[in-house]
C-alpha cells in the first residue's frame, strides 16, 4: 500500500475552493468547509499546492528517512534533479555536491545521465517503427510521474502509447546500482512531488525528496551552499549527463532524442510538446487513431507549466526566463550524448509506475436534478456557472454533490439566498421598524413595521409596493440627513435620535453595515407604554453606569446619601422590570 503523500493543514484550510478550480481531476473532498484530498484519484501534480493562497497544502516530508539510512551507515547516493541549475541559482555544481556531503550522503550524481539513457532508447524505438510499414506511430513521454498517473487514471485509451522505456530516475538508478553495487542507498531530489510515488513503488529507488526539504535541511543543519569555498574539485559521479540535462524545460526531450538520432545517422522526427496538466488532460480527451499518422509522432508531456523547473516543490524565486537560460547555458556544454564507452554495458530499460484506472462516474438526469434542487437551481436559467465553487459548471458540481465530495455551502448563490432569508426572517420578526437602503437612500429592505410606524396609509402601501423594494426613502420619511450623515461617514458605527411623526416620538438608530455604501435603520415608538417602562429601565440603568465610578470617587463626601441614590434608582429598574413580567 501506497503512504499518502499531500495532506491539507485544516486550521489554515477554510472557505477557499482555489484548489479544486486547479485539480484537473477534482481530486478533493471538501467537509465542514474543509478541502482534503482525496489519495485513490490524485495525480500528484502539485496544484494544489502552487495556487494554496494560505499554504495549507503539504508535501509528505522525508528527512528523517533518509537521515536513518546514513546512520544506519548505508551508502547513500543521490539522484538529483536537472532543475537544481534553476532552483539554487547562485550556486555552482561543486559546492552543492559538497554541501549534500556535509549532510553525510557519499555521493552526487545527475537523473539527466538516466534521461540520456532513455533519450538513447527511444532514438532506437523511433528508428525501428519507421522502418516498419505498421510500426508504432505513436509515442508519449512517461518522464513525468504526474502524467503518468493521469493517463493510467484518467485516459487508459492512451496507455499503450506510453513510452515504456522507464523514466529517467528509474533508468538512473539501474545504472548506479549497476556500477556501485546493489546494496547502495538511491535518493531522489528534486522539483516533483509525484517522485515520491515513484520512490514508493519503484525498488530501484530509496526514497525522494523535494527541493523544499533540501532548503529545510540544509537550514537545519546551519549549511550554506553559496559560502562553501574550495568545491572546485567536487564533481558529480560517474561522469557528467550530456543534453538529458534539457529534460525539465519545454522540448528539452527532442534535443537529447534527436542528438542520438544524429549519432545513428537517422533524420529528424516528428515531436510535439505539452505542458501544464491541464493543457495534457485537454490534449487526451479526445480517441485518436494513430494509424492515420503519415510517420511516427514523439509528444513531450510534462505536468508543470514550463517544464519541470517550474515544480509545484520549488521556490520559485527567480523569473522563468533567468531559470531557463540558467538550465539551457548549463547543458550547453560539449557532450551531445553519452559514449558507448561511458555505458559499457546495455541496461535493459522498462516499466512505469502503476495506476489503477478511475473509471467515469454516471449520473441519471434525475439525480442531478435532484443535486440542483438542494441548492435551489430549478431550471437552466438559474444556472449562472459562475465557477466559485471550484467547479467549471452548476452541473458538474451537482454531479460533485451525489458524490459527497462538495457541500451545498460551497455555490455562493445558495448561500447568498439562504444569507438573505435567514436576514429577511430576522428583520421581519423583530417588533422594531427596520429600513435598510443603499448610498443613494434607495431602499433594499425594510419591515412591515416600519411601514406601520409611518402611517396607516404606509402599512396598507406596503404589500402593494413590493415592500418598498427599490423606492426613495425620502418618499416616506423627511428625516433622511440623519441616513446621510452615516454614508458619509460623520456618525459612529450606530447613533441614536429622537424623532416626533404623527404625534409619536419614534426612536431611531442607525447602523453603519458597508461604509459609505449600505445603512441599516430601526425605528422604535417610545410613546407606547410598554416602550416607555422599557426606555425607562434601560435609561436608569446608564444613569447607574455613568455615575458608578463618580460615587465611588466622591463617597466619602457623600456618604450614605451614594448608596442611598443608587438604591433609589435600583428599585424604578425592579418596580418597572415586575411590571413588564407580569403584564
Amino acid at each position: 500500500m501506497v503512504a499518502n503523500i499531500v495532506f491539507t493543514d485544516r486550521a489554515e484550510c477554510q472557505y477557499c475552493y482555489k484548489c479544486i478550480s486547479k485539480c484537473p481531476v477534482k481530486a478533493i473532498r471538501v467537509r465542514n468547509n474543509h478541502a482534503d484530498i482525496i489519495q485513490k484519484l490524485c495525480i500528484l501534480c502539485g496544484n494544489c499546492i502552487k495556487v494554496c493562497p494560505k499554504k495549507a497544502r503539504h508535501i509528505r516530508n522525508d528527512i528523517e528517512n533518509v537521515k536513518d539510512l546514513i546512520k544506519k551507515g548505508e551508502k547513500v547516493i543521490v539522484s538529483l534533479a536537472p532543475s537544481f541549475v534553476s532552483e539554487f541559482y547562485n550556486v555552482t555544481a561543486g559546492q552543492l555536491i559538497a554541501a549534500l556531503k556535509k549532510l553525510g550522503v557519499y555521493a552526487v550524481s545527475e537523473t539527466a545521465i538516466g534521461a540520456d539513457l532513455v533519450s538513447r532508447d527511444i532514438a532506437e524505438d523511433i528508428k525501428k517503427a519507421r522502418s516498419k510499414s505498421n510500426g508504432q506511430k505513436l509515442f508519449l513521454s512517461s518522464a513525468c510521474s504526474a502524467v503518468v498517473l493521469y493517463i493510467k487514471r484518467y485516459a487508459p485509451d492512451f496507455v499503450p502509447y506510453l513510452n515504456d522505456r522507464a523514466s529517467p530516475l528509474v533508468a538512473h538508478s539501474l545504472l548506479l546500482r549497476k556500477l556501485y553495487g546493489k546494496n547502495i542507498s538511491i535518493v531522489f531530489i528534486g522539483p516533483c512531488a509525484a517522485k515520491k510515488r515513484e520512490a514508493d513503488q519503484m525498488k530501484e529507488i530509496s526514497t525522494a525528496l523535494t527541493f523544499e526539504e533540501l532548503h529545510q535541511w540544509f537550514d537545519e543543519e546551519n549549511i550554506i551552499p553559496e559560502e562553501i569555498k574550495d568545491a572546485e574539485n567536487e564533481d558529480f559521479i560517474p561522469f557528467r549527463a550530456a543534453k538529458g540535462a534539457l529534460y525539465p524545460v519545454d522540448g528539452g526531450m527532442f534535443t537529447s532524442i534527436n542528438n542520438y538520432m544524429r549519432k545513428k545517422g537517422d533524420k529528424n522526427f516528428l515531436f510535439l510538446n505539452f505542458s501544464g496538466i491541464n493543457n495534457v488532460a485537454g490534449l487526451l480527451k479526445r480517441k485518436i487513431d494513430p494509424a492515420d499518422f503519415h510517420a511516427p509522432l514523439f509528444i513531450q508531456l510534462l505536468a508543470c507549466q514550463g517544464g519541470c523547473i517550474n515544480g509545484a516543490c520549488t521556490t520559485h524565486l527567480h523569473s522563468a526566463i533567468a531559470m531557463n537560460e540558467r538550465l539551457l547555458s548549463y547543458a550547453d556544454g560539449p557532450k551531445e550524448y553519452l559514449t558507448d564507452d561511458e555505458i559499457p554495458e546495455k541496461i535493459k530499460l522498462a516499466g512505469t509506475i502503476t495506476a489503477k484506472e478511475v473509471p467515469p462516474a454516471h449520473y441519471s438526469g434525475a439525480e442531478i436534478r435532484s443535486a440542483l434542487a438542494t441548492i435551489e437551481k430549478s431550471s437552466d436559467n438559474d444556472h449562472i456557472n459562475c465557477s466559485m465553487c471550484g467547479y467549471d459548471s452548476c452541473v458538474s458540481f451537482a454531479k460533485a454533490l451525489i458524490d459527497k465530495r462538495a457541500e451545498k455551502t460551497m455555490c455562493s448563490t445558495y448561500l447568498r439566498n439562504m444569507a438573505r432569508r435567514k436576514a429577511n426572517a430576522l428583520i421581519n420578526s423583530t417588533p422594531s421598524g427596520v429600513v435598510i437602503v443603499d448610498k443613494d437612500l434607495t431602499i433594499i429592505e425594510c419591515n412591515r413595521n416600519f411601514a406601520r410606524l409611518l402611517g396607516k396609509e404606509e402599512e396598507e402601501l406596503y404589500d402593494l409596493a413590493d415592500q418598498f423594494k427599490g423606492l426613495k426613502l425620502n418618499k416616506f420619511v423627511d428625516f433622511t440627513d440623519y441616513f446621510e450623515e452615516a454614508l458619509e461617514g460623520n456618525t459612529s458605527d450606530n447613533f441614536s435620535y429622537d424623532i416626533h411623526l404623527n404625534k409619536k416620538i419614534l426612536h431611531l438608530t442607525t447602523y453603519v453595515i458597508e461604509k459609505g455604501e449600505v445603512v441599516a435603520g430601526t425605528l422604535d415608538d417610545i410613546t407606547r407604554p410598554t416602550s416607555l417602562r422599557s426606555n425607562t429601565v434601560q435609561r436608569a440603568r446608564k444613569i447607574i453606569e455613568k455615575n458608578v465610578v463618580a460615587v465611588q470617587k466622591i463617597a466619602f463626601l457623600l456618604g450614605e446619601n451614594a448608596a442611598e441614590t443608587e438604591a433609589v434608582l435600583n428599585s424604578i429598574i425592579e418596580s418597572y422590570s415586575v411590571k413588564e413580567v407580569n403584564k
